[in-house]
């Protein structure tokens, strides 16, 4: 059997549900990848000569006794998860670094042999997981869901017979989560038999077919056809919320797969009559979709926008999506003029607002200088305002000295108001002669 590092990322998804520090330096320990084959190598895992990107073969434990290997493996785990309920009350977990990595390392050596074992091994190291009366209930249900994660990585169809077959979804807070990441799993290698097995699960397990294992299941199916996700949306019961709406959207990366998944969104709002509720879901779907585009970089964007021809509902939507990055900071002024052109200016007040707020925060003197070079106009002056404002908090003379570039009128003097609001504190003498000379009360 094959352990597949890229569908790995399920289980790192786990990390912040369970609370471990070592399933979440998880990514960080993976990247070392030859230490990781050499781990697995001291427990009798080689890689595969023919296909050494595939992932690790095992030689050994395929001879060894199935039930015997299953049941050696649960006890160690076992005496991990008691060595290390120790070592967290004795407050290890933030006095000492070394001994953090040691166990993460630990963990992810336990996490790749489940990963090589079958779905009825790893059902008997389940079984002796739950239960194990010499660990803490918190404890046990951090090795099962660890366990249960691994099991899912290459077979979520077991993972889901071993949910509905027994007690699992009631004694662990996270059976939901554990069917949903199983569904969506599935779904994405073959969503008609995800499907199918919702559909035919639904009835007799409500308790585990929730909302949260449909968006599970959508997520999956998106990823291989965003159209039948969204066809799938009213016969699930669910609706056009945003979780709903990120499940699907969220599921496209690539330029590519952003375009198809915008074509599949046009043909779904055709079912849609009311024409609020049709923009509500154009907005919500865009500003998913236009996420990662500033940390794409603008040049990558505008290919896309060309390509996707957006309406202005869709437009507005990419708007609300764009968020502020400091390492692509020197884009932010590109990205301001974009959101002027793109949207009329009761519309784009607020997003140029938080840009330059974000941008005055992060390097004010970058922010300062793409203000002296851009051109006057509606636009200019938000962001005179939101940079004066923000500002004002550390250097109340330059918020003043751009303030008063503005022109008379209500903007302006709600402005001045703020700075002397701001300037008052560290300052009162100097905040006073500023309220005097501008009139301010």
């Amino acid at each position: 059997m094959k352990i597949s590092y890229a569908a790995a990322a399920l289980i790192l998804a786990v990390g912040a549900c369970l609370g471990w520090n070592d399933i979440q330096q998880l990514a960080v320990i993976r990247q070392d990848r030859d230490q990781l084959i050499t781990e697995a190598a001291r427990h009798g895992m080689l890689p595969d000569p023919t296909h050494p990107s595939a992932g690790l073969r095992i030689i050994k434990h395929e001879r060894e006794d199935m039930e015997a290997g299953a049941a050696r493996l649960a006890a160690g785990f076992i005496a991990f998860g008691k060595e290390r309920e120790a070592w967290e009350k004795s407050g290890g977990g933030q006095a000492d670094p070394a001994m953090q990595k040691q166990m993460s390392m630990r963990m992810t050596d336990f996490r790749e042999r489940m990963m090589a074992m079958d779905p009825a091994q790893m059902k008997i190291l389940i079984a002796a997981v739950r239960a194990s009366q010499d660990l803490a209930k918190e404890t046990r249900q951090r090795l099962v869901d660890v366990s249960v994660l691994a099991l899912a990585n290459d077979h979520p169809q077991a993972v889901l017979a071993l949910v509905t077959g027994s007690d699992f979804a009631k004694d662990d807070p996270s059976g939901g989560y554990v069917v949903s990441s199983s569904l969506a799993r599935w779904a994405k290698d073959d969503p008609q038999a995800a499907l199918a097995w919702l559909r035919k699960n639904s009835d007799e397990h409500p308790d585990v077919i929730t909302d949260d294992a449909k968006r599970g299941m959508l997520f999956g199916t998106a990823i291989q056809d965003p159209a039948l996700a969204f066809k799938l949306i009213g016969e699930l019961g669910l609706k056009d919320t945003d979780p709903v709406l990120h499940n699907i959207v969220g599921a496209a990366h690539s330029p590519e797969e952003k375009l198809a998944t915008l074509a599949a969104l046009r043909l779904h709002l055709t079912s849609i009559a009311n024409q609020a509720d049709r923009d509500a879901v154009t907005t919500g779907a865009l500003s998913v979709m236009a996420n990662g585009f500033v940390q794409d970089g603008f040049t990558a964007a505008e290919r896309w926008l060309a390509a996707a021809q957006p309406t202005p509902t869709e437009l507005a939507g990419v708007a609300a999506g764009l968020n502020f990055d400091p390492g692509k900071s020197a884009e932010t002024g590109q990205w301001i003029e974009w959101i002027a052109t793109a949207l009329p200016p009761e519309k784009s007040a607020d997003r140029i607002q938080y840009f330059v707020a974000s941008w005055t925060y992060s390097d004010s003197l970058a922010a300062g200088q793409w203000l002296t070079t851009t051109p006057d106009g509606p636009a200019k002056q938000i962001a005179v305002r939101s940079y004066a404002e923000t500002i004002s908090r550390v250097e109340p003379e330059t918020a003043a000295q751009w303030a008063l570039t503005m022109p008379p009128g209500s903007a302006r003097d709600a402005t001045l108001k703020t700075i002397y609001q701001n300037w008052r504190g560290p300052n009162p003498e100097a905040a006073a002669a500023f309220a005097k000379d501008n009139g301010i009360e």
